[in-house]
């Protein structure tokens, strides 16, 4: 019994020192999809595809119709973030820019959190981004408020969302994402 007690602790101290999402291991993936601004009338065409290393997004976004963007995102569950201080993320990408959301509710007009990434040119990179470095977004619209401790523990959802209003194609592929 004092085995499985430690056994427990000891699970669960790792635990907190990190939270990775590797894409690497299909399992990670199969809670992803992809939605595009089709349910708002728009054009744009986003595909997602598990490899065996990674989750590759890529589309087309169109302006046609009031369009303009294409998402990723993984299911809705708690993740209690605050006793992180910053996400690593390695990834690739060329075309639109993309930006990294966390979504705080399941109704798509709350605010969420959200950060740019910059275009790789189609080679791999590892950034890391505060999280305090997050900010709120209202559909879109940048609002003067970052990332609290209290809101980071109210996300519910991961995200990556086209970040340009102008048409073209994007590709973005993602190794993982790891909370520390």
């Amino acid at each position: 019994m004092k085995t499985l007690i430690l056994s427990v602790v000891l699970l669960t101290t790792f635990s907190l020192d990190s939270l990775k999402i590797d894409f690497g291991k299909k399992k990670s993936g199969r809670n992803w999809w992809v939605v595009n601004d089709e349910v708002m009338g728009g054009l744009s065409e986003g595909d997602a595809v598990l490899t065996d290393n990674s989750i590759l997004f890529k589309g087309k976004v169109s302006l046609d119709n009031n369009g303009g963007f294409s998402s990723l995102r993984s299911n809705f569950s708690r993740k209690e973030l605050a006793n992180y201080d910053q996400v690593k993320i390695r990834y690739r990408s060329d075309g639109i820019a993309l930006a990294m959301t966390l979504s705080v509710s399941r109704r798509w007009y709350i605010p969420n959190y959200k950060t740019s990434l910059v275009s790789t040119n189609g080679a791999w990179e590892t950034k890391i981004i505060k999280l305090k470095d997050f900010r709120k977004h209202y559909i879109g619209k940048p609002m003067n408020e970052m990332m609290s401790d209290e809101a980071l523990n109210q996300v519910i959802r991961l995200g990556f969302i086209t970040d340009e209003k102008k048409y073209g194609d994007f590709e973005f592929e993602i190794d993982y994402i790891e909370f520390m």
